[in-house]
C-alpha cells in the first residue's frame, strides 16, 4: 500500500511537472508569435521586376490558373491581403505587389507623374507576360486599377474595386493651397509615417485592434509589418491631376465590380450615378461595412466577390 501511495505521489509529480513544462512552452510559443510578423503562407514565393523606372516586389501563389492581381490601400502592403488571398488561392493564382513606396518596393520620387502607380501595374504586368489578368484593388489601389483599366481597356480579364472614391473630394480652398503650406502638410505627413515607422510591432498590431477591434487579430498582425514599411517619401505624392471615377468609367470595358462602403441617402444615391457610367459593372453597398470592407466584413465581401467571380 505504501509502494502504491510512493508511486501515485511520483505519477502526479510527472504529471503536473509535464503540465507545467507544456504550458510554460505554450506561453513561450505564443509571446514569440505575438513579438513577430506571421511568416507568409506556405508555397507562396516572391521576386522582384523592373518596371515603370523601378523595382517592383511582389509575392505569388502560383499555379496553372487564372490570375488575379490585388493593388493594396495606401501605407499598407501585398501581404495585407493575405487573409482574403486564402479564400481565393484554390482556383487563382494571386499575385501581390508592394506599391512604389510600399513594402519591399523603391521609393517615389517628386518627379513622378500622377498615373505612376497605373503604369507600375502596367509595367508589372508586361514583366509577368500576364494574360488577362483579373484585378482587384483597394482605396488607393482602387484608384491605380481603374485608371489602367481605363487606359488599356483590352488587358483585364475583370476589375473590382474595393470601396474607390466615386465622388470627387470637395475642391480645396485656394488661399489654403500655396506651395509654402502644401510643402509644410508634406512634412508633416512625412514625419507622422516616420514616426509609425519606428513603432514596436507590438505596439502596432495592439493599435490597430484598439481602433479596429472588428478586424480581428490576423489582420491586424499582417497589418501591422506593413506600417513599419511604409517610405515616408510618399507624403510627396499628389493627388492631383489624378481623373475622378466620373471620367474613367465611361472607359472601362471589362466587367466591373464596386465593393462600396456602406453608405445611405444621397450618397449611395450618388455612388450609383457614378456606377451607372460602366458599360459593364455594378455596385454592392456592404451592410456595415466601412473603409476596409474586406477586414470590416469579410464573409459579405466573399459572398458578394465570389459571385461576381463566378459569372467570369
Amino acid at each position: 500500500m505504501n509502494l502504491s501511495k510512493n508511486v501515485l505521489k511520483a505519477m502526479i509529480v510527472i504529471a503536473v511537472s509535464a503540465y507545467v513544462g507544456s504550458t510554460t512552452a505554450s506561453a513561450e510559443d505564443d509571446s514569440t508569435r505575438a513579438s513577430q510578423p506571421p511568416a507568409p503562407p506556405a508555397g507562396w514565393t516572391d521576386g522582384y521586376v523592373m518596371a515603370n523606372g523601378i523595382r517592383i516586389h511582389y509575392w505569388r501563389t502560383g499555379g496553372n490558373k487564372p490570375v488575379l492581381l490585388m493593388a493594396h490601400g495606401s501605407s499598407d502592403n501585398g501581404l495585407c491581403w493575405t487573409n482574403l488571398a486564402k479564400e481565393l488561392v484554390d482556383n487563382y493564382d494571386i499575385i501581390l505587389p508592394d506599391a512604389r513606396g510600399h513594402g519591399l518596393s523603391d521609393p517615389p520620387r517628386r518627379s513622378d507623374s500622377a498615373d505612376a502607380q497605373a503604369e507600375d501595374l502596367a509595367g508589372l504586368i508586361r514583366a509577368l507576360k500576364l494574360k488577362k489578368p483579373i484585378l482587384m484593388g483597394h482605396s488607393m489601389g482602387s484608384s491605380s486599377v481603374a485608371w489602367f483599366a481605363a487606359k488599356y481597356p483590352n488587358i483585364p480579364g475583370a476589375v473590382i474595386l474595393e470601396d474607390p472614391r466615386l465622388i470627387p473630394r470637395p475642391s480645396s480652398n485656394p488661399r489654403s493651397s500655396s506651395n509654402a503650406s502644401i510643402a509644410a502638410a508634406q512634412e508633416r505627413r512625412r514625419a507622422q509615417i516616420l514616426a509609425r515607422n519606428n513603432m514596436t510591432y507590438e505596439a502596432l498590431v495592439a493599435q490597430c485592434l484598439k481602433n479596429n477591434p472588428q478586424w480581428g487579430r490576423s489582420e491586424c498582425e499582417y497589418w501591422a509589418p506593413s506600417k513599419r514599411l511604409h517610405h515616408p517619401d510618399t507624403a510627396f505624392v499628389s493627388r492631383s491631376g489624378r481623373p475622378p471615377m466620373s471620367e474613367l468609367f465611361p472607359k472601362i470595358t471589362a466587367p466591373t465590380l464596386i465593393l462600396k462602403a456602406d453608405a445611405q441617402g444621397e450618397v449611395r444615391k450618388q455612388n450609383e450615378e457614378v456606377t451607372r457610367l460602366l458599360k459593364n459593372g455594378r455596385i454592392i453597398h456592404v451592410e456595415g461595412a466601412r473603409h476596409n470592407v474586406r477586414r470590416d466584413q469579410k464573409e459579405r465581401l466573399l459572398k458578394a466577390l465570389k459571385a461576381f467571380l463566378g459569372e467570369l
